[in-house]
């Protein structure tokens, strides 16, 4: 865990409301720094390393009908994180022409649960992810 990066994410997370609100941050803020295993997608088999669904969710991004994909933090669950914690992601917003059923076929290898949606948005994140015309939000989860 590169604490230094784990504070400044904490600080960041705060500051836009995540002692209160869920708040959306992308891949790249959410895995920098983070070793911690059990940060997203806690019940997935154990011998699937959290650089699984890291990758995962990366190919995904690059797909040509996905706009973006932002991990979808839950509420801060510490006022002071532990050194060897990050907070915690329930799931993911993508935001796609894709219907949930393709979405759930590209990101098996990650063991999600089927996903949600469509919806026109994810007005409910704080710095939620834009929905460009002809486009919506698929939630992609983990049991």
């Amino acid at each position: 865990m590169d604490l230094v990066k784990q504070t400044a994410f904490v600080d960041h997370v705060r500051q836009r409301g995540g002692a209160s609100a869920q708040v959306a941050v992308t891949l790249e803020q959410f895995f920098d720094g983070n070793d911690c295993e059990w940060c997203i997608a806690p019940n997935r088999p154990e011998d699937m390393p959290l650089e699984t669904i890291r990758r995962v969710l990366a190919e995904l991004r690059e797909h040509p009908e996905v706009h973006d994909v932002r991990v979808e933090l839950d509420v801060l669950e510490f006022q002071d994180f532990p050194d060897d914690e990050w907070p915690y992601a329930s799931g993911v917003a993508v935001i796609t022409t894709l219907q949930p059923e393709e979405v759930d076929a590209m990101t098996i290898d990650a063991d999600t649960q089927p996903s949600g949606g469509p919806a026109p948005g994810a007005d409910w994140l704080v710095d939620g992810p834009t929905v460009p015309e002809g486009h919506h939000y698929v939630g992609v989860w983990w049991d």
